[in-house]
């Protein structure tokens, strides 16, 4: 199921103060006043003493703000060191690039990700993961648990097992539990030997990596060498013992018929059922790491011709980097206090309005490459940047036709016109067809309809950020997030602003109004059939009711 189609089944299923102190005027003044109030009535406590209670509590107040500037390890950490960082623009050159790190593992493998299918992409993943822990590697998997978009499931995690692979599944929770129920881990992340670390926008599935017929995925991966990765891989770790995390049984039990009271009923019928899928459930995940001529094809392709994508880009040095990631475990008590929830938990957001506010520069263009675009607080934060005239901004993002949310694109073909009316904004939407970057596996991926699924913003000239969040309420309320950052690489941030220039070449701008400005026959018809145009439309009112969750 592709990420839109997860939106539509959320959105489906949920759709039915104490006074100001004397500090706060001539405050020195007022508060020496009620210090000598207090020692008149307790003359034990000298003015001595009351001195050294204000210096403490003066103490920690200035701890207290010094502390929210600075690391929240291991969500958010800044480094000065020097880095190395690669930009990944092509899907087939992210499969070798994560085949590469595994293959050289020494000691740990990390994978985070809020998909894992089981397709041809999850495969080879995963007999390269067995490969690994054969020679000692420890590996751990870390999948969301979401039940629209769960494959790698309990059958997978029992064989995988036997081969010293842990898997754990983050949120188990069912949609009952509403708030808990909306937290998603959506991070990407893999970690090796806590040295070299890669993250972005891709989920393990064909459609990430080149190589679905149907509907692939435009993306942007970076790969990470430096301190930093230490703590990519400690927050990996919190999100591993997190009380949301579920550790699946070791077997899983076949059903028992002593269940089903009423032989020769429905029930009975019912029971074997249940037996059949248990056991093709359980033949099918131990054939996972089979030979596979496929495979084989793939992987012969990913190791040649991913590997020269791969080099295309080249290893830079960052001087400044940050990591930032929103924190695990929220669920649904510590979302009845919505300030302390936002502080304790949302870090990725105020990060990036926190580097669009130091890193914006009047005369050089803001680029932001999301696949949707929906009111939020950073795009109230954009708004108020183009009526300041801090920056220029260009946002690229999905048309109908190049998406699979359809109540996103509902929503977005409305809202959009708050921010094309203003003069120095530009909005992009992709047509839907292949852009041919790079050389495909076949004709028919080439061929099948194409939308931008990139996480990326480029604050300025030397500045850019890649990772999981997603510019709409979904990664700024309620889904897990992650970022790296960059700053002060002319060539890094290079690779990432001319790979979406080149995207734009691909998609339609749209005028003052927020319509597309040039005619629209080009847009992909594959991904403009008759159910969803009539969706879209169907969608509307529901989709503007709803847009807090989209």
């Amino acid at each position: 199921m592709k990420n839109g189609h997860l939106r539509m089944a959320v959105f489906f299923v949920l759709f039915g103060s104490a006074k100001s102190s004397c500090l706060g005027g001539k405050k020195d003044q007022c508060f020496w006043q009620h210090l000598s109030k207090v020692n008149y009535y307790r003359e034990g406590i000298s003015m001595k003493q009351w001195a050294l209670i204000l210096t403490l509590i003066l103490g920690g107040a200035a701890i207290a703000v010094l502390s929210e500037k600075n690391d929240v390890a291991p969500y958010r950490k800044i480094s000065k060191e020097k880095h190395d960082m690669r930009i990944i623009n092509s899907g087939m050159a992210s499969l070798y690039a994560r085949v590469d790190m595994i293959r050289r593992a020494e000691k740990t493998i990390d994978l985070e990700s809020y998909i894992f299918n089981t397709d041809n992409v999850g495969k080879i993943i995963l007999k390269e993961l067995a490969a690994a822990a054969k020679r000692g590697v420890k590996v751990r998997i870390l999948v969301d648990k979401f039940f629209g978009v769960f494959k790698l499931d309990e059958y997978y995690a029992q064989g995988l097992k036997k081969h010293n692979i842990d898997v754990r599944y983050y949120n188990a929770s069912s949609i009952f539990q509403f708030s808990t129920f909306q937290s998603r881990n959506h991070r990407k992340l893999m970690v090796r030997d806590g040295q070299e670390a890669i993250t972005g926008g891709r989920n393990i599935a064909d459609e990430y990596f080149d190589l679905s017929k149907e509907f692939n995925f435009l993306d942007r991966d970076v790969t990470v060498e430096g301190e930093i990765v230490k703590t990519m891989n400690e927050s990996f770790n919190r999100f591993w013992d997190s009380p949301l995390t579920q550790i699946p049984p070791d077997e899983v039990e076949p059903p028992v018929k002593s269940n089903f009271m009423n032989e020769g009923s429905g029930d009975d019928f019912h029971y074997e059922q249940l037996v059949r899928i248990h056991n093709e459930s359980t033949r099918e995940a131990a054939e996972a790491l089979e030979p596979n001529e496929e495979h084989d094809k793939i992987l012969d392709f990913a190791m040649d011709e991913g590997k020269k994508m791969f080099l295309a880009n080249g290893k830079y040095e960052c001087p400044e980097v940050a990591f930032a990631s929103d924190k695990e475990g929220a669920g649904f008590f510590e979302r009845l206090k919505p300030k302390k929830y936002d502080k304790n938990y949302r870090h990725l957001r105020r990060e990036i309005m926190n580097w669009m506010e130091e890193k914006s520069v009047p005369d050089e263009e803001m680029i932001f490459d999301t696949p949707y675009f929906l009111p939020n607080k950073i795009s109230e934060k954009i708004a108020k940047f183009l009526e300041q005239r801090r920056s220029k901004v260009s946002v690229m993002t999905n048309s109908l036709a190049s998406t699979d949310a359809i109540p996103v694109a509902t929503v977005f073909s409305d809202t959009i016109r708050r921010f094309t009316s203003f003069k120095n904004f530009k909005a992009y939407v992709f047509k839907g067809h292949s852009p041919e970057e790079t050389k495909m596996l076949s004709e028919d991926v080439k061929n099948s309809t194409w939308g931008t699924h990139s996480k990326s913003v480029v604050f300025n000239n030397d500045s850019f950020m890649v990772g999981s969040f997603n510019m709409d309420n979904r990664s700024s309320f309620y889904n897990t997030e992650l970022s790296i950052f960059c700053s002060g690489s002319e060539t890094l941030t290079n690779d990432v602003k001319n790979n979406i220039k080149s995207r734009m070449g691909s998609s339609h701008s749209l005028n003052s109004e927020g319509e597309i400005e040039d005619e629209c026959e080009d847009l992909n018809p594959n991904g403009l059939g008759p159910v969803k145009k009539a969706l879209y439309w169907l969608l509307k009112i529901p989709s503007h009711l709803m847009q807090s969750l989209l």
